[in-house]
């Protein structure tokens, strides 16, 4: 009897000494992470953001823009831009046919009113008459340059800088501004930015005071493969 009691005992010391080590063994093994399985499933927000990325392609791939001629300066066009840029829609100016030399001109920057511009063309008229200077100087009345004060337009940079330094010394601040040119004629293109096309309200807006204005349509796509959009 003795040898089984002590047997038990022994047993139970193996027991418990069991118990005490695997069962954490086993739990540690039971909080390790598992890799999940590839099963080609897809996030919902990964989905989102694909279905956002094709929808912009696809609205891209059909936007329409508008080709608009018909201008008779680049002012006109200038001014055209600015006014289009204001009906958040983008504006490029594109010149056609063969490029030709540039033309520089000299001009006064526009004053706040066209009564300081009057009377500020009237002090410099007489001090370009008393110098006996061929330089002619007007009012601009539209446009961009809106009672500013021309001093002409010359052929290269060199007479345009003359004119300048003459001006500059009478105590005024000419700028001299670079003139491209080109053979064909004079282009905008417009894009729109939040819709599919230039919308009808926007052209009428545009053209009120430009009736000899045309305009054609086509993919913006096919627009961007001469030159991109601002």
């Amino acid at each position: 009897m003795r040898y089984i009691a002590v047997f038990l005992v022994i047993a139970n010391l193996v027991y418990f000494g069991w118990n005490q080590t695997h069962p954490r063994e086993n739990a540690l093994l039971a909080s390790e992470s598992r890799p999940l399985l590839n099963n080609g499933l897809m996030l919902v927000s990964e989905f989102e953001a694909q279905s956002a990325q094709q929808a912009l392609e696809n609205a891209e791939a059909t936007r329409v823009c508008s080709i608009v001629s018909g201008f008779n300066s680049i002012d006109e066009a200038n001014s055209f831009m600015a006014a289009a840029r204001n009906l958040s829609l983008g504006a490029l100016l594109n010149f056609t046919g063969e490029a030709l030399p540039s033309q520089y001109r000299v001009f006064l920057a526009p004053a706040s009113s066209r009564g300081i511009t009057i009377i500020t063309l009237e002090g410099l008229s007489e001090r370009i008459t008393e110098a006996e200077l061929e330089v002619e100087s007007y009012l601009i009345t539209r446009g961009l340059l809106e009672n500013a004060i021309a001093l002409g337009v010359y052929l290269t940079m060199a007479e345009a800088e003359s004119v300048q330094r003459v001006i500059t010394a009478f105590g005024y601040a000419p700028e001299i501004e670079e003139m491209f040119r080109s053979e064909g004629e004079i282009q905008v293109w417009l894009r729109p930015a939040n819709s599919a096309q230039v919308e009808t309200a926007q052209w009428l807006d545009l053209s009120a005071e430009r009736p000899d204005l045309t305009r054609t349509e086509n993919l913006c796509e096919t627009i961007a493969q001469a030159s991109q959009f601002p």
